[in-house]
């Protein structure tokens, strides 16, 4: 495994093909292209990353928390669900700098650190409501040390996505909430709507509308690129980020 691991993480380096056994072993298959844009972002803003503090929100199985740690960072990877920390904690070498920390994403600011690079894999797709939203992106902005950079990938609205024609039973609002289809309860979050009920899952509003957050939460964009995912399914949007002057 750790051998597979160097071949998948070192593309930046080398350049070379990523074999399909490496990419299933560490359940990386949808992560090729956004490590790689990772990677060229930390080339480019930290050209000596030994000893930097990065946060890796949303870790899930740890191929983004190893790839900054490979570079030399100090590297947080937070994850709501404990046995997604435990896969990283299993997967990690020994010589990589990795601490391991559980709790949701409108909890962050309890870990009480400021960190160089903040990376958040999809965590604010995963927040449908505007003030949560809000809330979260503000947090990450405190969490930001001076000069930090904050990565997102966020899922956005794109032409070929509907939801109507999906295998779910889904629906999209006015609003770009994604609501999921759930049996009839009087737990938190579930929503009557046309003769049904629902839970919101997640936002996804075209580029420009988290451009918009973005700036409203004090931050000013550095780069972004759009990855066009085929099939019926949104598309991946990373930006670059970082505090606004005077904000």
């Amino acid at each position: 495994m750790k051998a597979q691991y160097q071949q998948f993480i070192r593309t930046h380096n080398h350049k070379t093909a990523i074999n399909g056994e490496t990419l299933v072993a560490l359940n990386g298959l949808t992560e090729r292209n956004h490590v790689e844009y990772l990677q060229d972002v930390c080339a480019d803003l930290f050209p000596n990353p030994q000893g930097l503090k990065a946060l890796d929100m949303g870790a899930a199985h740890g191929v983004c928390a190893m790839a900054l740690a490979e570079l030399g960072m100090q590297v947080a990877a937070y994850d709501m669900y404990r046995s997604s920390v435990a896969i990283v904690h299993k997967m990690a070498m020994e010589h990589l700098n990795i601490s391991f920390r559980v709790g949701g994403s409108l909890q962050i600011e309890q870990l009480q650190e400021k960190f160089d690079l903040i990376h958040d894999r999809d965590c604010l797709t995963n927040i449908p409501l505007p003030l949560d939203r809000a809330r979260f992106l503000q947090s990450l902005r405190k969490m930001l040390a001076e000069d930090g950079k904050l990565v997102i990938r966020t899922s956005i609205l794109s032409p070929q996505f509907d939801p109507d024609d999906s295998f779910e039973s889904i629906c999209l609002d006015a609003d770009y909430v994604l609501w999921r289809q759930t049996p009839e309860s009087d737990a938190p979050g579930v929503v009557a709507m046309n003769g049904r009920h629902w839970t919101a899952q997640k936002r996804l509003p075209p580029a420009e509308v988290i451009r918009q957050e973005l700036c409203r939460a004090g931050f000013m964009i550095l780069d972004e690129e759009i990855e066009l995912v085929p099939g019926n399914n949104p598309s991946i949007l990373r930006l670059v980020v970082t505090s606004a002057p005077g904000r």
